[in-house]
C-alpha cells in the first residue's frame, strides 16, 4: 500500500528531487587586496505585469472573494489587524487608497490620486492626532549623526578606522562605506589601483582613490548613519509591480541573514529605484520576515529615493533625507548579489524555503502549510486583464471545470496577502499565465499543483524557469508548463513588435527590445495539448504522489527540436501499433 504524505513526512522530502546545492563561500579579504572583476553590462530585461483590475469576473465564476469558513470562522485580533484592509474615499475627483499590512513605526502612508493625472501622491497618518496628513513625518526619514562642530567639538567621532569589505558568492557586506549624492563609494589609500565594480545590475561602488582616508573625511561636510543596514536594489525597476521577481532576491537575503554575523531585523533597509506606492502590503509582508521582524513588530526604517515621474531618472536620485552637499559614511553595509553578479536566485537550501513559507503564513495568524491526507480537487485559475492574457479564456475554463471544482481569482494590488494565502491553502492546483500570478506559487500547501502557461519566445537567461526555481526549492510542490512556440498562438498587443519582432526564432531573442516585446503579448492555449499535460500529470496530484515521481521535462523552446521530438513519438507509436498487430496476427 502506498504511503501517505502526511505520514511520511520524511520519506517525502528524501523522495523530492533535491536543487542545487548553494555555492561553496569564498575567503573574505580586506580591500586593500580586494579586487572584482567589472562584469560586462548584461541586456535588461523587462518582465511586465498589471495589477489593474479592467474587466470584470465571468458570469458563473467563483471570485476572488469567496469565504472559506474553515480558516475564517474564528479571527485572532492579530488576523483582523493583517487582514483589514479599509475602504478606499473618494472625494470629488480624489481618491484615497487603502492602507494596510506592516508599515515601519511612525512612518505609515496612503497613496492619493487624482481622476485624469497619472500623478501618485502620499498622505502619512499622524499617530498623535489621529488623522492623515500631506507632511511627510521625521519618522519616515533616516536618523543621521552629524560631523563634530569644528568650534565646540561637539558631535559624532569620524569613523577613521579601516575601511573594509567582505565577500562571499552569496553577498558582500562592508565597513565604513561612503554615500554622496547618489552615488556609492569605497575609500582607498594606498598606491595599489583597485577598479570600480558592480554590486548589482544598476549600480556600481566606485573607487576613489585618495592619499589619507582621515584627511578627506575631515575636508568634506559629513555625516553618520549607524547601525546595519541592508542596500537592496530592485533590478527590475522598470516594472515595479513585477512582485514575482522579490523571491529572487529576498531568498537569498533570508538564508544569509540567518548565518551572517549582522543585525537581524536590521538598522535600516534601503530600497533603491522604486517609489513609496510600489511597495505593495505583499512585499512589506514578505520584507518583514526575511528581515526577522517579530509578531506584532513593525519593520525597521525603510529609506527610498527621492521620487520622480521617469523610471530612468528615478535610479540616480538621492535618498529621502540626504543632502547633496553632505558624504554619508554607512557603519555597515550588507548587499545581496543579483543573478548578474554572481548571486543566486532562491534560498539557499530547502529548509529555510519551507521555513519562510510557514513564517509568512504565521504572519497572518493561519495554520502553517503541512502535507495533506488527500489533496483536494480544488483548481484555482489565475487569470489576467491586461497583457498575457489567455486569448481563448472561455474553452481553456470550460476544460479545467471538467477536472475539479474551479475557482477563478484575479488580484490587484489593494488584494491582501491575507486574502490570497486564504486562496492557496485551499487549492489543489494552480494554474496562471507566467507572469507575477505565480508570484504565490511557493506558497502553495505541500503537494499541491503548479501548470504555467509560457508565452513565445520566454526563455532568455532562466526567464522561463524563474518561478518553477522557486517551487523547486520548496520540494513538496509539483511544477509543469506548456509553452507557446509557434507565432499563431501569440498576439502581439503593439503591431510594431509583430513586424519588427514577430518573426525572430526563439534561439535569437535575446536582445533588451525582443524580451520586452514579449512582455506585451497575449496567448492562444492550444487546448489539446494542454488537457494532453493534464491527463497525464493530475492523477499524480490527486495520488498524492512524490514530486520526483511525477516531473517532467521542462518543456523545449527550440522549434526544430520540438518536431524532431513529435516525429520520433509519431513512429514509436506507429512501430508500437505495428508490432501489436504482428502479435495479434501470430496469435
Amino acid at each position: 500500500m502506498k504511503t501517505s504524505k502526511a505520514a511520511a513526512e520524511t520519506k517525502a522530502q528524501k523522495a523530492a528531487k533535491p536543487p542545487a546545492a548553494a555555492p561553496a563561500k569564498a575567503a573574505t579579504s580586506h580591500l586593500w587586496i580586494f579586487t572584482l572583476a567589472v562584469p560586462a553590462l548584461l541586456f535588461a530585461y523587462m518582465i511586465s505585469t498589471s495589477l489593474r483590475d479592467v474587466r470584470p469576473t465571468l458570469k458563473g465564476q467563483q471570485s476572488s472573494s469567496t469565504p472559506l469558513p474553515h480558516l475564517e470562522t474564528a479571527l485572532t485580533p492579530r488576523q483582523r489587524a493583517m487582514s483589514d484592509k479599509g475602504e478606499k474615499t473618494v472625494v470629488g475627483n480624489t481618491t484615497y487608497h487603502p492602507s494596510f499590512g506592516l508599515f515601519p513605526k511612525g512612518c505609515k502612508w496612503r497613496t492619493v490620486t487624482t481622476e485624469g493625472s497619472d500623478d501618485v501622491a502620499y498622505q502619512y497618518f499622524d499617530f498623535a492626532n489621529k488623522v492623515w496628513s500631506d507632511e511627510r513625518p521625521v519618522t519616515c526619514l533616516p536618523v543621521l549623526h552629524p560631523a563634530p562642530d569644528r568650534q565646540t567639538g561637539s558631535g559624532t567621532k569620524a569613523p577613521h578606522g579601516q575601511r573594509w569589505v567582505g565577500c562571499e558568492t552569496s553577498h558582500c557586506m562592508y565597513t565604513n562605506l561612503y554615500y554622496n549624492n547618489g552615488r556609492w563609494y569605497a575609500l582607498v589609500d594606498g598606491t595599489m589601483h583597485i577598479p570600480s565594480w558592480r554590486f548589482s545590475r544598476n549600480q556600481e561602488i566606485v573607487t576613489m582613490h585618495v592619499a589619507d582616508v582621515a584627511a578627506f573625511t575631515n575636508s568634506v561636510k559629513w555625516e553618520l548613519v549607524k547601525g546595519d543596514t541592508i542596500l537592496f536594489d530592485f533590478i527590475f525597476f522598470i516594472h515595479p509591480t513585477a512582485i514575482g521577481h522579490w523571491w529572487e532576491m529576498l531568498g537569498p537575503l533570508y538564508s544569509i541573514l540567518k548565518t551572517a554575523a549582522f543585525k537581524r531585523p536590521a538598522t535600516q533597509f534601503i530600497l533603491l529605484h522604486l517609489r513609496r506606492q510600489h511597495l505593495l502590503e505583499w512585499v512589506r509582508a514578505m520584507v518583514a520576515v526575511t528581515l526577522g521582524v517579530p509578531l506584532d513588530e513593525h519593520l525597521p526604517p525603510v529609506l527610498m529615493q527621492e521620487e520622480t515621474d521617469s523610471a530612468w531618472q528615478q535610479i540616480t536620485q538621492i535618498l529621502e533625507g540626504f543632502k547633496r552637499d553632505t558624504w554619508y559614511i554607512f557603519e555597515r553595509v550588507l548587499i545581496v548579489k543579483d543573478l548578474y553578479t554572481g548571486g543566486g536566485r532562491t534560498f539557499h537550501n530547502r529548509e529555510d524555503a519551507r521555513e519562510f513559507r510557514g513564517l509568512i503564513y504565521e504572519q497572518y495568524g493561519l495554520p502553517p502549510p503541512e502535507p495533506r491526507p488527500t489533496v483536494p480537487h480544488i483548481i484555482t485559475f489565475q487569470r489576467k486583464s491586461a497583457n498575457r492574457r489567455i486569448i481563448n479564456e472561455p474553452e481553456f475554463i470550460a476544460l479545467l471545470k471538467t477536472y475539479g471544482e474551479l475557482r477563478v481569482v484575479e488580484y490587484g494590488s489593494s488584494s491582501s496577502l491575507y486574502e490570497q494565502l486564504l486562496t492557496m491553502h485551499a487549492t489543489g492546483v494552480f494554474i496562471s499565465v507566467h507572469t507575477s500570478n505565480l508570484a504565490n506559487a511557493p506558497l502553495l500547501q505541500p503537494g499541491s499543483g503548479v501548470f504555467e502557461v509560457i508565452q513565445r519566445n520566454w526563455m532568455w537567461n532562466g526567464l522561463d524557469t524563474s518561478f518553477r526555481d522557486q517551487t523547486a526549492m520548496m520540494g513538496d510542490i509539483h511544477h509543469f508548463a506548456w509553452r507557446a512556440v509557434h507565432l499563431n498562438q501569440t498576439v502581439y498587443l503593439k503591431p510594431r513588435d509583430l513586424l519588427k519582432i514577430g518573426h525572430w526564432p526563439t534561439g535569437e531573442c535575446g536582445t533588451e527590445e525582443c524580451v520586452e516585446a514579449h512582455t506585451s503579448v497575449d496567448v492562444i492555449v492550444d487546448i489539446p495539448e494542454f488537457k494532453k499535460l493534464l491527463d497525464s500529470r493530475l492523477p499524480f496530484i490527486w495520488n498524492n504522489s512524490w514530486v520526483s515521481d511525477a516531473e517532467l521535462p521542462w518543456p523545449e523552446w527550440d522549434v526544430d527540436k520540438i518536431w524532431a521530438s513529435k516525429v520520433a513519438e509519431a513512429e514509436a507509436e506507429a512501430g508500437a501499433g505495428a508490432a501489436a498487430a504482428v502479435t495479434a496476427g501470430a496469435v
